[in-house]
């Protein structure tokens, strides 16, 4: 009978030590120390950069129509040929003799459908001349961001066969009216002259619009959206401390929020996903 009471001591005294074992690492596991990366609140305006498409054109295109109408005697260009004003482009035979059909502007042959011995009409132009010597780039541009726009105003625009280069381009015209897409056209002149691209090459015109002026701006990967709440968590005796906020603009890196924040103030960027309010933390990077 005493072993038997003596087993069961041993056994109610291991139970005990267990459950205070167990108690002690829950209370351990309560107390660890989350890492987290924290950035601080800044104040200053929110910039987002728009990107307008479109592509280039001819400046200006010139069609090539005889005085009379008559079959051609000689052919002196053909497509792509470059020629100045006043070139002779053909000689025909009419009625009235033979005629000198000249070059009416200056630029590239394009769209020639004339060859000798062909007839050629003084109704449709046997031939186009295009100018390439400064190009328009014409922009659809959506009435939020006409504001961004004024004739006159000098931009920047980059060419998809120009390798990481940017050119200058000058607003000529804005429209008055939105178009069928309820857009706004837009056109730019770019002085082509040394640079030699094709009519047709997609351009693209950047351009900073500010946003919201003069905010709180933390870092986007701090905010968490949850249950429609917005929030972020600050730092506040080794803690987390959770703040909600309203978002004003948001942007790829940053977002400007009000809420009860000030400038300087540490925001935590990377770890928040697993905190609650309270749950003791460790900044990643602090001795």
């Amino acid at each position: 009978m005493k072993k038997m009471i003596a087993l069961l001591s041993v056994l109610m005294f291991t139970l005990v030590a267990c459950t205070q074992n167990e108690s002690t690492e829950a209370g351990e596991e309560t107390e660890r120390e989350v890492p987290v990366e924290v950035q601080e609140v800044t104040k200053g305006n929110l910039d987002m950069v728009r990107s307008f498409y479109g592509r280039t054109t001819p400046n200006e295109t010139t069609p090539i129509i005889p005085q009379v109408a008559g079959e051609v005697d000689e052919l002196k260009v053909e497509n792509g040929d470059e020629v100045e004003k006043d070139d002779e482009i053909a000689t025909i035979k009419t009625m009235q003799g033979i005629i000198k059909v000249k070059a009416p502007a200056s630029g590239y042959i394009i769209e020639l459908n004339a060859n000798e011995a062909s007839l050629v009409s003084n109704q449709e132009p046997m031939a186009v001349i295009v100018d390439l010597k400064t190009l328009t780039v014409q922009l659809q541009v959506p009435d939020v961001q006409l504001d961004l726009f004024e004739e006159g105003k000098e931009v920047t625009l980059e060419l998809d066969s120009a390798a990481e280069e940017t050119y200058k381009a000058t607003i000529e015209h804005v429209s008055k009216t939105a178009n069928e897409a309820g857009l706004f056209p837009v056109d730019l002149s770019f002085d082509n002259e040394t640079t030699h691209y094709r009519a047709g090459v997609v351009a693209t015109v950047t351009m900073k619009e500010t946003v919201v002026k003069d905010s709180l701006l933390i870092p986007t990967a701090a905010l968490i959206e949850e249950n429609n709440e917005t929030y972020v968590y600050t730092v506040l005796d080794n803690k987390a401390k959770k703040v909600p906020v309203t978002v004003q603009a948001t942007q790829s890196e940053w977002t400007a929020i009000t809420g009860e924040l000030k400038e300087g103030d540490p925001v935590i960027s990377s770890g928040q996903l697993t905190l609650d309010d309270d749950t003791k933390i460790k900044i990643v990077g602090e001795e």
